[in-house]
């Protein structure tokens, strides 16, 4: 990875070369790598002064990943492949007490068609306590945009599915120790993938591969922690095009809450 500052400083910009093994078997960059991707952007303009600088980060205080929303563009699909190079940009969106929002877009380098549309809300804690710990005033005067709206969580109308269980493992953590934002999105999936091929899905049969995505959405609500068993459950949500609603417990713990919406189309016809 490599970071430059936008001309007025504002934004911060990681660029990636993308190898075959980032790809899934359609030849589409993988959702969760897409999600990693954009983590480590994140993480870079947090240690960059003009963009949204954290005093003490990783040393007294660290943020802890509430919500994020990813919307795929029909050009991620058509234009993305090996061997070629993206652009992360990363800007400051709502700043609240101890919250914040860091939002941006993906593109071909050199290009400014947008292939991914993003935007990710933490929050700040302090490392010891884990307790949520106030913003400097001069990081809340970096506000910009509105406070972000999910449609997570859930209600509880919607029967299950489709299930499937993981065990959390060493490779699945982040340096904090916790399961890293980006493989909640692999395990529902995965599980997505499973109840496809066996038809359990009123509007999704074969692959899921030939579904692609338009948007993602995540919270997080909960630590997993290594070892720990997740229970992904999965369900589809009425609507056209399809979208798949997903709720990963632990135990009698709600840990995550994720959203698929898929395009209209097959790939094919995309």
């Amino acid at each position: 990875m490599k970071t430059r500052l936008s001309e007025d400083g504002t934004k911060l910009i990681a660029t990636y070369e993308l190898h075959p093994f980032d790809f899934d078997r359609s030849g589409t960059l993988a959702p969760w790598t897409l999600a990693l991707l954009i983590g480590y952007a994140r993480l870079a303009a947090l240690i960059t002064p003009s963009v949204f600088y954290l005093p003490g980060y990783l040393r007294t205080i660290t943020s802890f990943l509430r919500y994020q929303e990813f919307h795929l563009q029909p050009a991620f699909y058509r234009d993305v492949k090996p061997n070629s190079t993206i652009e992360v940009r990363v800007e400051v969106g709502h700043v609240g007490k101890t919250s914040y929002v860091l939002k941006g877009d993906v593109r071909l380098e050199g290009r400014d068609v947008v292939l991914c549309r993003f935007s990710v809300q933490s929050v700040v804690v302090d490392i010891v306590t884990k307790r949520p710990t106030a913003l400097p005033e001069h990081l809340r005067q970096k506000s910009s945009g509105p406070r972000p709206v999910s449609r997570l969580p859930f209600s509880s109308e919607h029967p299950c599915m489709a299930s499937h269980r993981f065990q959390v493992q060493e490779s699945n953590l982040d340096f904090n120790g916790h399961t890293n934002q980006s493989n909640y999105s692999r395990f529902c999936f995965d599980t997505a993938a499973f109840a496809t091929k066996a038809g359990l899905y009123p509007s999704l049969n074969g692959d899921l591969l030939n579904y692609p995505v338009k948007k993602i959405a995540m919270l997080y609500q909960k630590e997993a922690l290594l070892g720990d068993v997740l229970d992904v459950e999965s369900w589809e949500i009425p609507s056209r095009p399809p979208s798949l609603g997903f709720k990963v417990r632990r135990g009698g713990d709600d840990v995550f809450q994720g959203l698929f919406e898929f395009y209209g189309e097959q790939r094919a016809k995309l």
